[in-house]
């Protein structure tokens, strides 16, 4: 569901040209994000897959994708602002959701699946 509505919102935002937000607030939020995810997403799948638990190694991939994302809204930041790629906001949240998508069909339980 993640990786579908930063589809939708990443195209949608290439189609309008929408801008990223100029706000501090953006950054700031972005690291500190990227500070409190990154340890608990190793943690969780680390422990997730000694106790076999698709759960928590999900759980951990999932927060995996949130510090990945605050790095990734970084980058873009930068791009925008350094050299005026504002399209690098939106790029990027495409590759997450590629990401995201992916983990979610890695993680997901094995009867769930239809192949």
């Amino acid at each position: 569901m993640v990786a579908v509505l930063l589809v939708v919102r990443s195209v949608l935002a290439l189609a309008q040209g929408a801008r990223p937000d100029a706000s501090p607030v953006m950054p700031t939020a972005a690291v500190i994000s990227l500070l409190v995810l990154t340890p608990p997403s190793a943690a969780k799948r680390r422990l997730g897959r000694r106790m076999r638990s698709t759960a928590l190694q999900g759980d951990g991939t999932l927060s995996g994708i949130g510090a990945a994302t605050s790095f990734l809204a970084l980058a873009a930041l930068m791009a925008s602002r350094l050299l005026g790629w504002w399209q690098a906001d939106p790029a990027t949240a495409l590759i997450v959701a590629t990401i995201a998508a992916a983990r979610a069909w890695r993680t997901a339980p094995r009867s769930r699946r239809r192949t």
